[in-house]
């Protein structure tokens, strides 16, 4: 089945493009850019046969799950698109909420800068990637939320809705990550990043925890303080300085391997 602007409910503005199966949502959406396709589309497949994570890593694809990609054209001025990923991941959190019940959610936090956990489990991959044009850059937001299943071998601790108990189909989980998105997105377009940086810390896994953070020529470890203005972290290093992290990939605890992602 392939359909463009048809099936789940959309807020104004946004457009959906459903396929059966891709290679990678991401790779569809910037093609559709590349064609001249405009901002507010949603690409969504029932499986991806290619599906890959932040540094190339492979994303698990079964069918059951939510892949998703949203397009966007100049989502902000090039000095804020480093505060989109959290954006994103407190848009996903809100749509995970949503079809949780009360006590359900308590354990669901965001681990910097954009995984979603539950109880310290992984429930979902975002990758955003960027291309510059003629016409301005085009930004993909690759959302895949573990639905109906998850990795088991993939060296760090994941799960999913229906191991949880709250089975979910994707195209109704979809409807609320589509509406909580528009919602995140306008409110972040149309004022600073100062309210999704307060809702991003309530929904934080760790502040003030010990945890380590891998970077790509060294391992740092100290406190999480939190967010500066602009959403990176702030590392209180065990020498009392502080240290201003734009990426890198956070460990909690003694016992988290730092082979995990």
């Amino acid at each position: 089945m392939t359909s463009k602007g048809a099936g789940p409910a959309l807020p104004p503005g946004f457009r959906a493009l459903l396929l059966d199966e891709v290679g990678s949502t991401n790779a569809v959406a910037l093609e559709q850019a590349e064609a001249g396709e405009a901002g507010g589309l949603w690409v969504v497949a029932g499986r991806q046969v290619s599906g890959r994570g932040r540094q190339g890593r492979p994303w698990t694809s079964e069918v059951g799950n939510l892949y998703s990609t949203l397009l966007l054209r100049d989502p902000a001025p090039a000095a804020r698109l480093g505060e989109l990923p959290l954006v994103v991941a407190v848009a996903v959190h809100d749509a995970i909420a949503d079809v949780l019940p009360p006590p359900a959610r308590g354990p669901l936090r965001i681990k910097w800068p954009n995984d979603v956990l539950h109880d310290g489990a992984k429930m979902c991959g975002i990758l955003i990637e960027g291309v510059a044009g003629p016409s301005g850059r085009a930004v993909a937001i690759g959302i895949g939320i573990n639905c109906a299943h998850h990795p088991l071998d993939a060296g760090y601790a994941a799960t999913d809705l229906r191991a949880l108990g709250h089975p979910t189909e994707p195209l109704v989980l979809f409807e609320r990550l589509a509406l909580r998105m528009a919602h995140r997105l306008a409110a972040w377009q149309g004022g600073d990043f100062g309210p999704i940086r307060e809702a991003w810390l309530a929904r934080a896994r760790g502040v003030g925890e010990a945890i380590r953070v891998r970077l790509p020529a060294e391992t740092l470890t100290g406190r999480f303080e939190g967010l500066d203005d602009s959403g990176r972290l702030l590392l209180r290093l065990d020498t009392g300085a502080l240290k201003v992290i734009s990426a890198g990939d956070v460990f909690f605890g003694p016992a988290e391997a730092l082979g995990a992602t």
